[in-house]
């Protein structure tokens, strides 16, 4: 019986859903979709710095939630990624993992309309070594970074430096930076 009325609810609050999306003028629905939208990213991530010393340039992909955006004068991001790097030969590293989750502002570089945008912001990161016997760590780090919005597509280049705090077992950062296309639905 509960489970037919919580199928009902749904069937209901989806179709109510649809109805105002439908009755909205064009010029709201627009205004609607440019404040808030989601998106999936996938590039290359550049190991730097102590990373960059026994790894080899991995893969980088993630899922963005965005607030406001590039016609606006500030929008908000969270961002999760996740970042993999192989181990250079001849070494006694691991394959390393990176996941993240970061909230960022991005501000456009020559005012709203423009397609270069300027992002940053603060997040938690973990880091696995990929070497038994080591511990996963898990810190919080910075990124910055900028990027090109492809407005035809729908989609974004971007290239952001991520600094994650005390990474290694030495108290190192782990630095790396993915460059990035994404694409928001």
């Amino acid at each position: 019986m509960a489970v037919s009325l919580l199928v009902n609810r749904m069937k209901f609050s989806a179709a109510f859903l649809l109805a105002v999306s439908v009755a909205l003028p064009t010029r709201v629905r627009a205004q609607v979709e440019d404040q808030f939208s989601w998106g999936l990213m996938a590039g290359a991530a550049i190991p730097a710095r102590e990373l960059a010393k026994d790894h080899n340039t991995g893969f980088n992909g993630g899922i963005t939630f965005a607030l406001g955006g590039i016609g606006q004068l500030v929008g908000f991001r969270i961002d999760g990624l996740y970042s993999t790097f192989s181990a250079k030969s001849g070494t006694t590293a691991g394959n390393a993992n990176i996941a993240g989750g970061t909230a960022n502002l991005v501000i456009p570089l020559l005012g709203n309309g423009h397609h270069l945008y300027l992002t940053g912001g603060v997040g938690g990161y973990g880091f696995h070594s990929g070497v038994k016997g080591v511990k996963s760590v898990s810190d919080w780090g910075l990124n910055g970074g900028a990027g090109w919005w492809l407005p035809v597509a729908n989609a974004f280049i971007e290239a952001r430096y991520h600094h994650f705090y005390r990474a290694f077992p030495d108290k190192h950062p782990a630095v790396f930076v993915p460059i990035t296309l994404g694409v928001l639905f």
